[in-house]
């Protein structure tokens, strides 16, 4: 759902929603998937090096 504001008009009223940004289009389900699954994978390669780090320090080599 794309964000929406009520622009304020004269005399302190507010007008209808409008979106924020008219030019972007609401992603697609599967624009969104894509999106969520880039996200995974960079969660999942700072993990392994976190995990990685955690190894090495505790046996006090480097991978």
């Amino acid at each position: 759902m794309m964000p929406k504001l009520r622009p304020r008009l004269p005399g302190d009223r507010f007008g209808p929603l409008t979106d924020v940004n008219p030019s972007e289009s609401p992603l697609t389900d599967r624009e969104k998937i894509a999106q969520l699954e880039r996200e995974n994978i960079d969660l999942m390669l700072a993990l392994t090096q976190v995990y990685e780090e955690l190894l090495a320090s505790r046996s006090g080599g480097t991978t």
